[in-house]
C-alpha cells in the first residue's frame, strides 16, 4: 500500500526532520476512510489540565509493540488498515527509512499506534521523548480542509511568542519524520472545533 518510490525532503530548519507526500494513493485513502477503526476501540487521553509534563488531548489505539508482544492480530482492524500496518512493519519499509533518513531502525523497540483527534484536540509544544531514534506520523484523511487546524508545527524553541518556524497540514498520504534531539521542538495545533472533523494518522516510534 505504501509507495516506497516516494522520496523524502530533508529539512534542517529549525531542526533536522523529513517530509514526504503521496505515500498513499487516493484509492487507499478512500478505503481507509471508509473502514476507520471503531471509536470504541480507542483510549481517550486528556492531560490538558493539571501539573503534567506535556499537555495533549487525543484518542489512541495501540496496534503493535515488539517489547510488550502486542500484534495487529489482536486488534479488529479492517483489511485496508491491516495492510497499512503490515507495510509499516515490513523489512522493505525499514530499508526505505534507512535510505531516506539515514537512520537505521533495525532491531529497535518499535511501537505503532493509530490516533484520532477530534474538535479542539491538540498536542502541546515538546521536544518529544529523547530516546526516540526516529518518529513517524503518516496522515490518512482522504480530505483535510485548509482551515481545519491540526497542523504539524516545527518550532525554534520553547518561546511561544515567536510562533512556529514552519507548519505542515495533515494532508492524506503525507508523512513527517524526525529523530528526537534537544532542539526538536514541535507541536500539533488544535483541530478546528465545531466542524465534525477527525484527524486520523498512524504513528511509528523507534526507541533506543
Amino acid at each position: 500500500m505504501i509507495d516506497l518510490d516516494v522520496r523524502l525532503e530533508t529539512w534542517d530548519h529549525p531542526f533536522r526532520h523529513f517530509r514526504g507526500a503521496g505515500l498513499l494513493s487516493a484509492r487507499d485513502l478512500a478505503d481507509l476512510g471508509a473502514t476507520a477503526p471503531d471509536a470504541g476501540l480507542f483510549q481517550r487521553i486528556d492531560t490538558s489540565t493539571g501539573d503534567v509534563r506535556r499537555r495533549y488531548r487525543s484518542s489512541v489505539l495501540p496496534v503493535f509493540d515488539n517489547r510488550t508482544g502486542l500484534t495487529p492480530d489482536e486488534i479488529p482492524l479492517a483489511a485496508p488498515w491491516r495492510d497499512l500496518v503490515a507495510d509499516l512493519l515490513s523489512d522493505e519499509f525499514t530499508d526505505w527509512l534507512l535510505g531516506e533518513t539515514g537512520v537505521d531502525t533495525t532491531g529497535l523497540h518499535r511501537r505503532a499506534e493509530i490516533y484520532h483527534h477530534y474538535d479542539g484536540d491538540f498536542e502541546d509544544l515538546s521536544v518529544g521523548k529523547q530516546n526516540k531514534r526516529l518518529a513517524l506520523a503518516l496522515h490518512t484523511n482522504e480530505h483535510w480542509p485548509a482551515d481545519g487546524g491540526g497542523e504539524q508545527e516545527c518550532w525554534s524553541g520553547p518561546d511561544r511568542s515567536a510562533g512556529p518556524a514552519s507548519a505542515m497540514l495533515p494532508t492524506g498520504g503525507t508523512a513527517w519524520l524526525y529523530p528526537a534531539s534537544p532542539s526538536s521542538w514541535h507541536r500539533m495545533a488544535p483541530v478546528s472545533a465545531g466542524r465534525g472533523l477527525v484527524r486520523r494518522w498512524v504513528a511509528m516510534a523507534f526507541f533506543e
